[in-house]
């Protein structure tokens, strides 16, 4: 079973999804993650002190299909948890940040880059129950998912949830800073050629600028658990 959840940065995809899919028994797909690995990889990792593998001023097509598959970056479940491994390193806090964040923007509207990683998304999810969160899940990647959702947030509940994330972690940034950040991306995702965000048709349309954590997840895992009774049942 897929469930695929979009929408915009701060609209609280990745805490629901995770706890939904601990709670399903299902795999926590965190798309961004992967976005933010190859990042990673070409802005913060090894391959900046690599001239092998980095892209030379604008990357173009064919130099990023080539370039990827290069990297020694992939991807795999183990014991229902997305693990992201760069050679033999499995990266985690690394991925997280504003600037990785910003790096994730711009290189997922490289052509190359999103069907590089629809690849291995489809491929994760070919063998397991997924709650995959992203902003094409629904609309490129799985289109045929069980359960398609959109969940979303006004611009101010968006920013003070990374805002406090950020403070968590020991991240120093300002909400004003934050909320240009995320109205930036907004205008990006929604703008890009390439697999834009919006609302995949069928979608669940959830607007979470009020609503809590547990409150959404609730909502959602009656939604799933509906349709695995109908599906047992035939």
């Amino acid at each position: 079973m897929i469930i695929a959840v979009d929408g915009p940065a701060g609209a609280g995809k990745s805490t629901v999804c995770k706890i939904l899919a601990e709670k399903l028994g299902f795999v926590y797909l965190d798309t961004g993650a992967m976005y933010r690995a190859l990042a990673w990889a070409i802005e913060a990792g090894p391959a900046e002190r690599d001239q092998h593998l980095r892209w030379k001023g604008e990357p173009e097509g064919d130099e990023v299909s080539e370039l990827l598959t290069r990297l020694p970056l992939r991807f795999s479940i183990e014991a229902n948890k997305l693990l992201v491994f760069y050679g033999e390193r499995c990266l985690s806090e690394e991925l997280r940040g504003p600037r990785i964040s910003d790096a994730a923007s711009r290189i997922s509207q490289l052509p190359a880059v999103r069907e590089f990683m629809v690849a291995w998304q489809r491929e994760l999810a070919r063998r397991n129950d997924v709650v995959a969160e992203g902003r094409d899940t629904a609309t490129v990647v799985f289109p045929k998912a069980d359960l398609k959702v959109f969940l979303t947030a006004d611009l101010q509940a968006r920013a003070k949830r990374r805002f406090v994330e950020y403070l968590e972690k020991g991240i120093d940034s300002s909400l004003e800073e934050i909320q240009e950040r995320i109205r930036l991306r907004d205008e990006a995702d929604a703008n890009r050629d390439h697999s834009p965000l919006r609302p995949a048709e069928g979608a669940i349309l959830l607007d979470t600028s009020h609503l809590g954590v547990q409150e959404v997840v609730d909502r959602l895992s009656e939604k799933a658990h509906k349709l695995i009774r109908a599906g047992s049942s035939t």
